[in-house]
C-alpha cells in the first residue's frame, strides 16, 4: 500500500510542479490535471478519480477538463460500461498546441494591421503596435516551421529518443 502512496505522492508533486509552471496561461487547477494526465501510467482517468486525487469538486473537474479540451490538451471519451467521463492527455497534444496557436497569432497580426492601416493613431502608439505585430508575424512564420522541424526529427529519432540541441544545429547551439 506504500507504493501506492509514494506514486501518488510523486504524481501529485509533478501536476503541482506544472500547475506552477504554466500559472498565468490556464488556472492553477486546470494545470494540476493536465499534469495528472502528462504523469499516469493509465491510459485515461475518470472524472470520479480526478475529483479524488485533485481533492477538487465534481464541477471543478468538469470545467477545467472542458478548458484543457479546448485548448487541445485532453481528450475526453465516455466509458461505455459506467458511462462516466474519461480523460486523457490529447494525441499530439503539444505540436497541437503549437499549430493552434499560428490561428490566435495570424488572427492577432490582421487586428493590428488594420489599426496600423487606419490615420488615428499618434506616432508613439503605431511604433508600440508595429513592434507588436513585427513579433507575431515573425512568429506567425517561423512557429510553422520549428513544429515542421520537431515532426522531422520526432519521425527520423523515433518516440523514445530524448531531444538534445545538437541534434539540429542552429543559431546559438554548439555544433
Amino acid at each position: 500500500m506504500a507504493h501506492v502512496d509514494r506514486k501518488a505522492q510523486y504524481e501529485l508533486e509533478f501536476a503541482d510542479e506544472l500547475a506552477e509552471l504554466f500559472t498565468g496561461q490556464v488556472p492553477r487547477m486546470a494545470g494540476r490535471m493536465l499534469g495528472l494526465l502528462v504523469i499516469t501510467e493509465e491510459p485515461h482517468l475518470s472524472s470520479k478519480e480526478l475529483v479524488a486525487r485533485l481533492d477538487a469538486s465534481p464541477a471543478t473537474v468538469s470545467t477545467m477538463g472542458r478548458m484543457l479540451i479546448r485548448l487541445g490538451l485532453a481528450q475526453r471519451t465516455v466509458s461505455p460500461e459506467t458511462r462516466r467521463d474519461l480523460f486523457s492527455l490529447a494525441d499530439n497534444a503539444w505540436v497541437g498546441v503549437y499549430r493552434d496557436g499560428e490561428r490566435y497569432i495570424s488572427e492577432v497580426v490582421v487586428a493590428i494591421d488594420r489599426r496600423l492601416d487606419g490615420d488615428d493613431l499618434g506616432d508613439h502608439a503605431r511604433a508600440k503596435l508595429r513592434e507588436m505585430r513585427n513579433l507575431y508575424a515573425f512568429l506567425w512564420a517561423e512557429i510553422p516551421r520549428l513544429v515542421t522541424r520537431y515532426e522531422e526529427w520526432r519521425s527520423t529519432h523515433g518516440p523514445d529518443a530524448i531531444y538534445q540541441p545538437s541534434d539540429t544545429p542552429g543559431p546559438g547551439v554548439p555544433e
